[in-house]
């Protein structure tokens, strides 16, 4: 029988997926801003029910990461296709194509390497 590898340790993935889903989070506030700016609305609209990520690769005892990172996964899908629809909205986000791009890109990357991780 062959010996079987060691195991991985994924601390340095899960550090690197919590940092783009930091990134992105700052991404996503940053265009929520541009939109407003662009797009000024009456009312008060808040980011308030973003997560806050606050947590590092050594914390992961702590949490379920199995049951975790598919619905993780999953959410980052939405908000893709979320990201996608507002791609096609029409001419008025014509001007917002480069900052969609960005986010889509950072999303794709996040993503990847999440599917990689489970």
């Amino acid at each position: 029988p062959r010996p079987r590898p060691p195991p991985t340790d994924t601390r340095g993935d899960l550090d690197s997926v919590i940092n783009l889903a930091k990134a992105l989070l700052g991404d996503t506030k940053a265009f929520l801003e541009l939109l407003k700016s662009r797009f000024p609305a009456e009312g008060e609209h808040k980011l308030d029910s973003l997560p806050v990520l606050s947590m590092s690769a050594l914390e992961l005892p702590n949490i379920q990461a199995s049951a975790l990172l598919p619905r993780l996964s999953s959410d980052l899908l939405r908000y893709q296709r979320l990201l996608e629809w507002l791609r096609r909205a029409g001419g008025a986000l014509r001007g917002l194509e480069p900052d969609l791009g960005a986010l889509r890109g950072r999303l794709e990357r996040l993503r990847g390497r999440l599917e990689h991780l489970v």
